[in-house]
């Protein structure tokens, strides 16, 4: 081992083998590399950990990391959980773009365009991380291709994700808001959508909307057991969204729906003949017209003109809901379906009454 001096002795006049200075009397100590010195230094300030790189970097960062553990990254803080959804939102958006550029009636870009569709709501709201969390095991089913899942796993990741809507909201005008225009943007988004008609009273909006193509009905009920008014809910966006994505793709299919105490059928008709299937939904919303003219115009405006509230109202309202389906009958349904969501037809009678009076 090489030692050096530390003093500045001229009393010694014998060369230094390794580094050519003077050697003095002090006590040798080891020859430290210059690197090492670098380090031994001490930090001018706090420490630096990995969470003070940039968002960008960060994010790039996350992209090299198996989807398999990117729940236990947005198990750290909320920092990384915060870069983990903005990457699962980045690839989501890209990929819907990419797959729509390339041919929009692709299976990829039906199931990505309704996957939007049935979630962009509650997104805007607020449930951003709870949509990135719901999509995890969505995309670990297939990790081969992640964006392209099939209709199984889309149903599973939209009842997780509405469950979680569920526990989070209860049953508030705020879920019913959120449903009523998820719902709306759902029968938008068909191509044979028509508006049959649509009148506007004093504190109320009725309107009827005519599709072509889909179907569906209830099959049997049993009286009991009473469903839950969120499962029931719940179980009409996801069959409108599987009904969505066959149009999209067009592709034709009959399926059944089982629940608690109801069976449901629906399916989509690709025939363009006159004997093709008509579903109609008739629906009416009793509130303010803050309400219904923000419903209103989610369903008549264009999505360009379509301004997304910065506050959402939280004023009480109605909407009631008819669903006519005569291919249904067919198969043994019912004749109509019928759901109700909000305040109690006798609250909105009296509300309705006080509105006019003035």
């Amino acid at each position: 081992m090489s030692y050096c001096g530390h003093g500045n002795s001229d009393d010694d006049d014998d060369d230094d083998v390794d580094g050519g200075n003077e050697e003095s009397d002090s006590e040798p100590c080891a020859k430290v590399p210059r690197l090492q010195l670098c380090t031994l230094r001490p930090a001018a300030g706090v420490a630096k950990n990995l969470c003070d790189l940039p968002s960008e970097i960060l994010e790039k960062i996350i992209g090299y990391v198996n989807i398999w553990h990117h729940n236990r990254i947005r198990a750290t803080s909320k920092r990384m959980c915060y870069i983990t959804d903005l990457f699962i939102t980045h690839e989501f958006q890209k990929a819907l773009k990419r797959n729509s550029e390339a041919n929009q009636r692709s299976y990829k870009s039906a199931a990505l365009r309704s996957i939007k569709l049935a979630t962009e709501v509650y997104v805007k709201y607020g449930f951003e991380t709870l949509f990135c969390g719901c999509m995890l095991p969505m995309l670990r089913s297939c990790y081969k291709d992640p964006f392209c899942p099939a209709t199984q796993n889309i149903q599973k990741f939209l009842i997780n994700f509405y469950k979680c809507i569920d526990n989070r909201l209860g049953s508030t005008q705020e879920f019913n808001l959120l449903y009523v225009l998820t719902f709306l943007r759902l029968l938008k988004s068909f191509r044979s959508f028509h508006i049959t008609s649509s009148c506007v009273g004093i504190s109320k909006w009725r309107c009827v909307i005519e599709l072509q193509g889909p179907w569906l009905g209830v099959l049997w009920t049993s009286k009991s057991r009473l469903q839950s008014k969120s499962e029931d809910h719940t179980k009409i966006l996801i069959m409108m969204t599987e009904l969505l994505l066959a149009e999209i793709s067009n592709e034709a299919f009959r399926r059944v729906s089982n629940c608690d105490n109801e069976i449901c059928i629906f399916g989509y008709d690709t025939s363009a003949n006159k004997r093709c299937p008509k579903t109609q939904f008739a629906f009416a919303v009793h509130g303010s017209k803050q309400i219904w003219s923000l419903l209103r115009s989610c369903l008549e405006e264009n999505d360009e003109k379509f301004k997304w509230p910065s506050l959402w109202p939280k004023d009480e309202f109605m909407f009631d809901l008819e669903i006519h389906s005569k291919e249904a009958m067919k198969w043994g349904c019912s004749e109509k379906k019928c759901v109700e969501m909000g305040l109690s037809i006798e609250g909105c009678c009296d509300s309705t009454r006080s509105v006019e009076s003035h």
